[in-house]
């Protein structure tokens, strides 16, 4: 399958869950559902498909059965979302500190 360095304008594919009539489904017109099974297709055969022609998605996976019996994040997701959470702390912990020292310098207080 071909890889768009654009997305096409005539490939419409989307998550149905905007719209009550619709409500879990992919939908799409005719050209983005036959780019989905083009992808599905390509998917099942090398375990993964990437490209810009799935409208609103950007790939499609193969995943083990076992990975839906216990779903878990990667390795790295972990690792982001432990950064992520450090600097948040550490920015809460000085915003903590700052504010004493304003309320320490400007009203006196806690001496």
């Amino acid at each position: 399958m071909s890889h768009p360095i654009q997305k096409d304008p005539s490939i419409q594919l989307k998550d149905g869950c905007e719209w009550a009539d619709h409500e879990d489904c992919i939908i799409g017109n005719r050209s983005g559902i036959e780019s989905l099974k083009s992808a599905c297709i390509e998917a099942l055969e090398k375990g993964e498909y990437h490209g810009s022609d799935l409208g609103e998605y950007v790939g499609v996976k193969v995943i083990e059965d076992s990975w839906f019996e216990d779903p878990k994040d990667s390795k790295g997701v972990k690792v982001g979302n432990a950064v992520i959470a450090a600097v948040l702390f550490t920015l809460l912990g000085l915003l903590i500190i700052g504010a004493y020292s304003v309320m320490k310098f400007v009203y006196g207080l806690f001496t």
